[in-house]
């Protein structure tokens, strides 16, 4: 069996309450990885791993993951920053309450998921969204 590290590692060091089940884990052992600080619980049902990145704990705690240039950024891609999170949500979401400064959260909102994992859309999504959301991406 695999270890809930590995398995985490391999979903972008991100996971809810039922991927955690699905791996083996308890609501007890939950607790107590929380506890020990080797999970960090961002909202209800859904942890990360301590050393995540920033902006991954912060779009995960929005109820999305990074998209666009966020994404980019994140997977190694040298372009700008445009100042602002962006986060992939289905279109059936809500806006979680304490978004703080919405101009600070650009929302893409979609019916379909993009490929990915639960950190990040892939680098082929992100390019796609980023070229109808500010054009060609600024590089750094």
């Amino acid at each position: 069996m695999m270890s809930w590290q590995m398995a985490m590692g391999r979903a972008g060091h991100v996971a809810s309450t039922r991927d955690l089940r699905r791996i083996g884990l308890s609501d007890v052992d939950v607790r107590m990885f929380v506890s020990y600080g080797l999970l960090v619980r961002v909202r209800v049902g859904w942890y990360v791993t301590p050393g995540v990145d920033a902006a991954v704990r912060e779009a995960v705690r929005l109820g999305g993951r990074l998209a666009c240039l966020s994404a980019l950024r994140h997977r190694g891609a040298p372009v700008g920053d445009d100042g602002r999170l962006h986060i992939e949500l289905p279109a059936h979401a809500v806006r979680r309450p304490g978004a703080g400064d919405p101009s600070a959260v650009k929302v893409h909102w979609t019916r379909r998921p993009s490929s990915g994992d639960r950190a990040t859309v892939d680098i082929a999504a992100a390019w796609r969204v980023a070229r109808t959301c500010v054009g060609t991406p600024p590089c750094r």
